[in-house]
């Protein structure tokens, strides 16, 4: 199973440190430096992108009239307690509409009576990250670690263009394949030879 002593040990194989950690809260010197940037690059690994593995989609309560914004907007919405990121925000349910809003502090802010949003959430459970995600998370916190447990500027600049060059576009695109492609639109050429069907069935006459 994943873990984020697993990803962290990776993290100081990449940047070849001989000692590997139990957990990130047992004190030793790489444990420490393990905890103190591992949630934080975690989160930044999520803002990179609109993973399909940490999307969420909520309706989201209005808040009290009492807080409701000064001027501008009509309502406030208060973003959901694991929020990274906004993918989309809709007034109705079908999310084929898309909304005038704006973000400040931990809330939403907008006109809309009602509020559906799609959004990055934050993921901690490893074990629902794709192996790609996990190992580019390896990656960046290798070349933050590369110069507090190795004193290597240039081991550290090495790995983040890696992370930033290959592994996080790597998991980028595992990610996106696995959304539903597009219907391309049908060609006027497509159209005219198969009578308005972009198919050719069995039993069809021969174009002419």
């Amino acid at each position: 199973m994943a873990s984020e002593v697993g990803i962290c040990n990776i993290a100081l194989q990449l940047i070849k440190h001989s000692k590997q950690i139990t957990s990130l809260t047992s004190g030793t010197k790489e444990a420490n430096a393990c905890e103190i940037v591992y949630d934080e690059l975690r989160d930044l690994c999520l803002d990179m992108h609109h993973w399909n593995f940490a999307t969420r989609r909520v309706e989201l309560a209005q808040l009290a009239a009492d807080s409701a914004p000064a001027f501008e907007w009509d309502h406030a919405y208060g973003l959901p307690a694991d929020f990274i990121r906004v993918i989309s925000v809709h007034e109705h349910d079908h999310g084929d509409d898309n909304i005038p809003y704006k973000i400040e502090g931990d809330q939403i802010l907008t006109d809309a009576d009602e509020l559906y949003l799609r959004y990055v959430a934050r993921v901690e459970d490893p074990n629902k990250m794709p192996p790609t995600f996990r190992r580019a998370l390896s990656k960046i916190i290798a070349a933050q670690l590369a110069t507090a447990l190795s004193q290597s500027t240039s081991l550290g600049k090495e790995l983040f263009a890696q992370f930033h060059d290959q592994d996080l576009p790597f998991a980028k695109s595992t990610d996106a394949i696995q959304n539903y492609a597009d219907q391309l639109p049908e060609s006027d050429f497509i159209m005219a030879r198969f009578g308005g069907r972009a198919t050719y069935e069995p039993g069809d006459p021969p174009a002419s």
